[in-house]
């Protein structure tokens, strides 16, 4: 990136406002997915000078390149991935809005669309999903399972009427949130796992096991590498990094296998064949709750977390 080129926030955005195109969003985001001019331009229903010239156009505007070409197609660069990720956001946004306006304008119902991270739909949808639906029965609900930083930028740009996070660092401008579940570490293993028998353990006597560790992100890898930064030696760490649950059933299967999970995710990995180590790690984790826009608290969205509010363990 050249950054001479690059002017200042705010006349960027003004430039921006003025001469940005949908059109040049749609090309950013199919050649991304495309790698290649031609089929990129085939697939927004340009010709490939007519998009050679668009881009061109962009990356002018915005004072860097977003792809860099080679005899194979095109490479996306870092400052083509931030516009690309904008873009499909953009484009996001004003599939809801025509899909609202339609249900508008024909009298639909429209649905509630909720986002939530994988520990959420175990601990807090599912227990519960067949009561919600029996309660309103008129409601459509359309659910989706991201990545927490996917769900808060879909709720900033209007994808989400709400999500079902974690507790979030800090809250954007005009942003609630309402803790739902509490949550902890906690450690598990296959049933044949030796310390599966013991009836007490210390973090010190599981330092031979594999472990299988989330990826750094993730607020239970947090947790962890506060615990093990007060002992002698790190864990043996396992070449696989993943909470994903039907991965882990199938790698807690080899021996000596440790997996640190939280809590709420236990649900959804399944208890057949396996135990929750007898250690107590003294691991809380931010707490699972539903994030939305204060401004669009009322209606079934109103009903939705008082619904949410009162079936919460607390």
């Amino acid at each position: 990136m050249n950054a001479a080129a690059v002017p200042a926030p705010e006349l960027l955005l003004e430039r921006l406002l003025a001469r940005l195109r949908l059109r040049h969003l749609k090309l950013v985001d199919a050649l991304e997915t495309h790698a290649n001019l031609r089929r990129a331009a085939a697939a927004v229903h340009m010709t490939q000078p007519a998009a050679t010239q668009m881009l061109r156009e962009l990356e002018t505007l915005l004072g860097t390149a977003l792809f860099e070409r080679h005899a194979r197609g095109m490479r996306i660069t870092e400052a083509g991935r931030l516009v690309a990720r904008h873009a499909r956001l953009s484009i996001d946004a004003l599939r809801v809005a025509s899909e609202e306006l339609t249900a508008l304008a024909t009298q639909q119902v429209r649905p509630l669309r909720i986002g939530a991270i994988d520990a959420a739909i175990a601990s807090v949808l599912q227990p519960v999903l067949e009561r919600l639906l029996a309660s309103y029965p008129e409601w459509r609900l359309e659910i989706e399972e991201n990545s927490i930083d996917r769900l808060s930028a879909g709720l900033r740009a209007g994808a989400f009427d709400a999500v079902l996070v974690r507790e979030p660092v800090r809250l954007e401008p005009g942003h609630r949130f309402i803790a739902l579940r509490e949550d902890r570490m906690v450690l598990v293993a296959a049933a044949t796992h030796p310390a599966a028998r013991r009836r007490r353990l210390k973090l010190a006597d599981l330092a031979q096991s594999r472990w299988i560790l989330p990826p750094a992100h993730f607020a239970v890898r947090r947790a962890l590498d506060a615990l093990w930064s007060r002992e002698a030696h790190p864990p043996q760490a396992h070449p696989v990094q993943t909470l994903a649950p039907r991965l882990l059933l199938s790698l807690l299967s080899q021996p000596d296998v440790v997996v640190p999970v939280p809590l709420t995710l236990l649900d959804r990995v399944g208890r057949h064949g396996i135990v929750e180590l007898p250690l107590d790690l003294q691991a809380p984790i931010e707490p699972i709750g539903l994030l939305f826009r204060s401004s669009d608290a009322q209606g079934a969205l109103a009903s939705l977390i008082d619904f949410l509010v009162a079936s919460s363990p607390g």
